[in-house]
């Protein structure tokens, strides 16, 4: 059974909205009521590896509560655990296909999102991780967030509905008449994340430069440009309920709130940002990237100016 609140949210996802456009820029809208300040604390290259395995490629990454690191190695099919100083953690978990991204559900339980299913896995205190079961779905997966205990939301490539909410227990749900771009985005053209106390659904789209917002109870919507907003691809959620994007062509990470408003812009330390998690205390930000040459995997340490 869903909660109470969960209820709400399927039935609001029956309402309709128009999208109101929010460009910053023109608005002159500047936000920074609580800009932020990201220190480097490690930088991980990827391609100075001995192994003889492929050089990774972090599709995606989330904090566990207490504080270690989850990534998915799309390149490499594994599922690996860090510390925070991004040294790897007992055994990698293999995948039979690529693996795209991955939630923390609870203290020791995630889901990774590998072609058409979502594989729930438990991870253990000394780092041991295994296959609990398998949602499959009719959709190609990409991102993967968590709404409630219960429900993730994840990302569709190649589908008219982009973003669909997916119960433990295997029950399917489409933001039906939420209003999508009306596009279907083929695998890193788009991802999304949820804002649960905001109701706020976030779906980037990169080749538009443009960051979709949603309120899922309310069936509103605004499609947020800013000129430091381009090429955005991973988001995820930032302190105080606000949203973080990568922007990929300016190497840096954009900092919006729910209503759209452009709050700051934070420059990274790498070219061509594609995901983004904050840890649980709101005081870490690990970012990876997507190039050819300079692959890393970096964390920050997060403060408020």
């Amino acid at each position: 059974m869903f909660r109470s609140a969960e209820a709400e949210l399927i039935k609001a996802a029956a309402m309709g909205g128009k999208v109101a456009i929010v460009d910053d820029d023109a608005a002159g809208v500047l936000n920074r009521a609580h800009p932020l300040k990201l220190k480097l604390q490690v930088s991980l290259c990827l391609e100075s590896t001995e192994d003889p395995k492929k050089p990774p490629f972090i599709s995606g990454l989330d904090f566990m509560p207490d504080g270690r690191l989850v990534t998915v190695d799309s390149k490499n099919m594994e599922c690996v655990i860090m510390n925070g100083q991004l040294q790897r953690q007992g055994t990698p978990y293999h995948f039979q296909s690529n693996p795209k991204d991955v939630v923390c559900l609870s203290r020791f339980d995630i889901a990774v999102t590998v072609s058409n299913d979502v594989c729930l896995l438990s991870v253990s205190p000394n780092n041991l991780i295994c296959m609990a079961r398998v949602i499959s779905t009719s959709a190609k997966l990409s991102s993967i967030c968590q709404i409630f205990s219960s429900t993730m939301v994840v990302s569709a490539v190649n589908d008219t509905c982009p973003v669909r909410m997916i119960r433990m227990d295997g029950v399917q749900s489409d933001f039906a008449h939420v209003e999508f771009p009306g596009k279907k985005y083929t695998l890193g053209e788009s991802k999304s994340t949820y804002v649960p106390s905001k109701n706020s659904l976030i779906l980037t789209d990169r080749l538009a430069h443009t960051v979709y917002i949603y309120d899922t109870m309310k069936g509103t919507s605004k499609a947020v440009t800013n000129k430091k907003l381009k090429e955005p691809c991973g988001a995820c959620v930032g302190p105080d309920d606000t949203v973080l994007v990568c922007s990929r062509l300016t190497n840096s990470i954009v900092h919006l709130t729910v209503e759209g408003d452009f709050l700051g812009t934070y420059p990274l330390d790498m070219t061509f940002p594609r995901t983004v998690c904050m840890s649980a205390d709101g005081t870490k930000l690990a970012v990876s990237n997507n190039t050819k040459v300079g692959r890393v995997l970096q964390m920050y340490t997060l403060f408020e100016r």
